[in-house]
């Protein structure tokens, strides 16, 4: 009978971490990637890195099963256009964050290896300078 009760809170317990990637002190959450037109050279990939350790972290790399290349870049505005600025490494102070989103901070994946279309997944893998890697499944979305 105490399996029956137990089910309940292991199922919210799974909806409360559905969209997250946790490991150690690092929480991914909400990785996503835009979908782009057919024969697309470059995609755009999204997510909230948050750091909940005491020491800075720094996400070193990425990379894919379904991308030769990727690259962390942040887009800027100046003078009326828009720039792509490759970084070779963020920093994540402790307790802070970074938001990967639409005109701000992304990871450049480029040559896709299949055609992508909404709801299809990527697996991302994002090595972080202390020489953890956290594993990201990211969907395609429009």
């Amino acid at each position: 009978m105490k399996h029956i009760q137990l089910m309940p809170t292991i199922f919210c317990f799974f909806l409360l971490i559905a969209g997250q990637v946790l490991a150690g002190e690092v929480t991914v959450t909400d990785p996503w990637i835009r979908e782009a037109p057919p024969g697309a050279k470059a995609l755009s990939a999204y997510m909230k890195i948050s750091n909940n350790s005491d020491q800075t972290i720094t996400l070193e790399s990425a990379s894919s099963p379904d991308f030769p290349m990727i690259k962390i870049h942040q887009t800027n505005m100046h003078d009326g256009m828009v720039h792509m600025q490759k970084k070779s490494n963020l920093q994540i102070e402790p307790g802070g964050s970074i938001m990967f989103k639409p005109n701000s901070y992304h990871l450049m994946l480029m040559h896709p290896d299949r055609p992508l279309k909404a709801g299809d997944t990527v697996e991302l893998k994002l090595q972080l300078g202390d020489g953890e890697a956290l594993e990201v499944t990211a969907i395609v979305r429009k």
